[in-house]
This record gives C-alpha cells, sequence and structure tokens, in this order.
C-alpha cells in the first residue's frame, strides 16, 4: 500500500496530465509536515501546482503561529519551491476563483473535534458553516483556538468541492475523539464525517 505522500504525488501528477493544472488544499499544524517534507522531494511539475490553505490565523506570514509560513518553510521548498501559493489571508477572492472541484484537500484535526477553523463554539451561532449545501465561502471568525487568533477559513461546503479529501488522525487521543465524532453533533468533525457529498479518507498512525 502507498503511503499517503505517494498517493496525494500521484493524484496531483494526473491533474497535471489531464488538466495541465493540479490545486492542493493544505491543513496547518505538526500533523501534516512529515508529508509536507515528503512531497517536497518529488519529481512533480511543481510550476503547474497551486497550493493554498484551508484556514490561517489572521496573523503576519512572518509569525510563528502562521500556517503560511508553515507551508513555505515545509512544503515549498526543494523539488516543490516553484509551486504557486495562493494566500488565504490576503487574497481570499482568488482562492475562490481556483476552478473547483479541487484536487486534493489535506485535512487535520483538533481534540476538541474542530477541523479547519470550524471550532464547536460555531455549530450554536453560525450552523451554516457546517451545512454541505450552503454556498461555498471564505469565512472570518473572532479569536479562538489555540493559539488565539482571529482566522479565517473555508467553510464546509466549500471543503467538500474536493475529489480528494484526506483526514489526518496522528494520534491515540485524536483517534478517539474521531470515534465520538461519527455520533456526537456537539464535534465539528461529525458534520464533515456525515455528509453524503464527498468520501473522506481516514489516515490514522
Amino acid at each position: 500500500m502507498k503511503n499517503l505522500s505517494e498517493q496525494i504525488f500521484d493524484i496531483l501528477k494526473l491533474a497535471i496530465k489531464e488538466k495541465g493544472t493540479a490545486s492542493f488544499v493544505v491543513s496547518g499544524g505538526s500533523s501534516p509536515v512529515k508529508i509536507f517534507n515528503e512531497l517536497s522531494l518529488t519529481d512533480l511539475d511543481w510550476s503547474r501546482v497551486i497550493i493554498t490553505l484551508v484556514d490561517d490565523r489572521l496573523v503576519d506570514k512572518s509569525h510563528n503561529d502562521s500556517n503560511e509560513k508553515l507551508v513555505f518553510e515545509n512544503l515549498m521548498i526543494n523539488k516543490a519551491s516553484n509551486s504557486n501559493f495562493v494566500s488565504l489571508c490576503n487574497s481570499p477572492q482568488d482562492i475562490l476563483n481556483i476552478n473547483r472541484p479541487f484536487d486534493v484537500m489535506l485535512l487535520g484535526m483538533g481534540e476538541d473535534g474542530h477541523f479547519a477553523s470550524l471550532f464547536p463554539q460555531l455549530i450554536k451561532t453560525n450552523s451554516s458553516y457546517f451545512e454541505p449545501s450552503s454556498t461555498p465561502e471564505i469565512i472570518h471568525t473572532e479569536p479562538m483556538g489555540s493559539p488565539c487568533h482571529k482566522r479565517v477559513s473555508m467553510n464546509l461546503s466549500m471543503i467538500l468541492q474536493s475529489n480528494n479529501v484526506f483526514l489526518l488522525i496522528p494520534n491515540k487521543k485524536k483517534l478517539e475523539v474521531y470515534e465520538q465524532a461519527k455520533n456526537d453533533k456537539k464535534l465539528p468533525l461529525y458534520f464533515l464525517l456525515n455528509q453524503k457529498n464527498t468520501t473522506i479518507n481516514i489516515v490514522s498512525s
């Protein structure tokens, strides 16, 4: 069985062959760093790959809490240094203009059951963010999460407009949260796992 880096490489390579370009939407945090490093060493035509983030903290791109900084330091290096990055913080309209469905959507999750920057408290205050039938959009939030910053994120509807969605579950604690989220509507992950639009590929280590 191919590891996730190899699977993503194959998907992006095929998309480039069929369409001339490929889109790769990634998350921040520590979970995808190893995958980023591995992909950066692959012989893909990275000049034809568009990379963006599913969510970010609204901080300067030089800030240590910036997902953009993480991507530039761990993915857009080595052979992937000539890929095309579109900033979620600074160019949200350009992201809305990327052809969908996206080719690869790489998601992480938190121990509170959040994914992207869709946190538990938003289920009550902004339930439309979790509706698969909502208009795909990029949303902004008040400071939340850890580290606590204002956030920018795709809503669930936009996330689901992807041909291949991978959810990283890197440890036992998060695996327990994932199992709970299958049936617990108080956890954002519930809405990702129980929609019918798109298959969610679970990658646990």
